[in-house]
């Protein structure tokens, strides 16, 4: 072999390998997966019912705005399965009125939800009373009971989408 040709082979294959990284286009990057279109949210029951209260016929203005916020929410989420509405109460009262009370609750927002245009057979609405606290409040009495357990006064909405 030549002693020319070790070098220019070298020099060739650089040259080649230069070129080639140069015009070849990087790849694409990969997309990014879609954002999942289930959520949960969790409604005040404060914010949206008196206490001891199921309508939400006198709501305030941040009370509607949350439920209009999430109704329109509900409607942007493409194909909907199934939209679970689940009303809470707190301890304060006979069980079975806590029971009926967060059904109640839990049938307003549904009611609600389905006027601003969900379809009624994809929303479910259940209530479950008192069982499962977020606040326990032990040794509070009278008003300070009655703000303390105001966390567990809610109405968790549950949208299940593909």
């Amino acid at each position: 072999m030549h002693r020319y040709t070790k070098p220019l082979l070298a020099a060739f294959a650089t040259a080649c390998l230069a070129t080639a990284c140069s015009t070849t286009p990087p790849p694409a990057p990969e997309p990014a997966p879609p954002a999942p279109a289930s959520f949960d949210h969790t409604l005040s029951g404060d914010a949206l019912f008196a206490f001891g209260k199921a309508s939400v016929a006198n709501l305030s203005d941040a009370g509607r705005g949350e439920l209009d916020a999430l109704a329109a929410r509900v409607l942007a989420t493409p194909g909907i399965d199934v939209v679970h509405v689940i009303g809470h109460s707190d301890r304060i009262g006979r069980d079975a009125a806590n029971v009926e009370l967060s059904r109640k609750r839990a049938a307003a927002v549904r009611d609600h939800l389905v006027a601003a245009g969900v379809p009624a057979d994809k929303v479910t609405a259940v209530g479950r009373g008192s069982v499962e606290p977020v606040a326990t409040c032990e040794g509070e009495r009278g008003q300070a009971l009655i703000d303390c357990l105001a966390p567990n006064r809610r109405v968790e909405v549950r949208v299940i989408a593909p």
